[in-house]
């Protein structure tokens, strides 16, 4: 992370926390930044806070709170990576309602590798459930996919166990600040993720705590470093449904388990069933694999050359 990074998230941080400015305008303000650093004029702190129309004074205490939030992480080894910076991925910076930080644990380069797959479900995972998410996890991995999951009990903790036994890495999105990882029972998971290479994110700054409300807005975040999910399986009612949502409003591929009912698979289908319905391409059984690594590939391909 460059100096330049750092200010920009001190500033984007204390604009937000000051209510000065709402999400979007502070989008578009940092957007204005990344243009100005393309042409070489780089801004201090006290040039983004004029550029939003705020005077130092005015946010001097969370400025303050900023910078000692952002440095408490730093110790922890948590960068901040602000949207105007060239490490934050292209396909989560034009998502809806991108976070203007990410905040990172683990390997930051692994960004520049990006977008990879998104692999999740229902926590109350079926014993097939588990370990269809753990071989296309590993399947997609060793296809040089990075996985994209949320650290959860059940299909998301099978999805990163999978990963890393492919060639790829994976990233665990959370849903509170980084100082530890939750839930208690996959941390050292979580831990393994970042001895693997792999990474742990979060819109949240050290300090956050999760909210429900946090854990459906988290799921935005896994489809903007993906190009595709894959909904393994799950109710009619699973939170999963929301991340199948976001996939389709923000032009991502989207997969989900229906196993033929002849091959004796027993999964959790209601929302498979609806996810069909509404467009998403069903994986039957391995012999759609390949199909599927072909539209992953092409959706991957039109994200990141438009």
């Amino acid at each position: 992370m460059v100096d330049l990074d750092l200010s920009v998230s001190v500033a984007a941080l204390a604009l937000a926390r000051s209510g000065k400015l709402g999400s979007a305008a502070l989008r578009q303000l940092l957007a204005q930044v990344a243009e100005e650093e393309t042409q070489g004029r780089s801004m201090a702190l006290n040039d983004i806070l004029a550029t939003a129309g705020v005077s130092r004074p005015e946010v001097n205490m969370s400025v303050s709170d900023a910078e000692r939030d952002i440095e408490k992480g730093m110790a922890l080894g948590i960068k901040a990576v602000p949207l105007s910076s060239s490490l934050y991925p292209k396909t989560l910076r034009e998502i809806n309602d991108a976070p203007p930080i990410l905040f990172v644990r683990g390997n930051i380069e692994q960004l520049r590798h990006l977008p990879g797959v998104a692999v999740v479900g229902t926590r109350q995972a079926t014993p097939h459930g588990l370990l269809i998410a753990s071989r296309i996890a590993q399947m997609l991995s060793d296809a040089d996919w990075p996985i994209v999951s949320g650290l959860a009990m059940g299909i998301d903790a099978a999805a990163h166990e999978g990963a890393m036994k492919g060639k790829s890495y994976t990233i665990a999105v959370l849903a509170h600040g980084l100082e530890k990882a939750s839930p208690t029972m996959n941390r050292p998971l979580a831990d393994r993720i970042l001895d693997s290479g792999g990474l742990w994110v979060s819109e949240h700054p050290v300090g956050v705590s999760a909210k429900p409300s946090a854990f459906v807005l988290r799921n935005r975040i896994q489809v903007g470093l993906s190009c595709a999910s894959v909904i393994v399986e799950g109710a009619d009612k699973s939170g999963s449904k929301t991340q199948a949502e976001f996939c389709l409003q923000n032009r991502r591929a989207l997969f989900t388990v229906m196993a033929d009912p002849s091959s004796g698979v027993a999964t959790m289908h209601e929302l498979p069933r609806i996810l069909v319905q509404r467009g998403a391409v069903p994986l039957r059984s391995k012999a759609d694999y390949p199909h599927m690594l072909e539209i992953i590939a092409k959706r991957a391909d039109a994200l990141v050359n438009d």
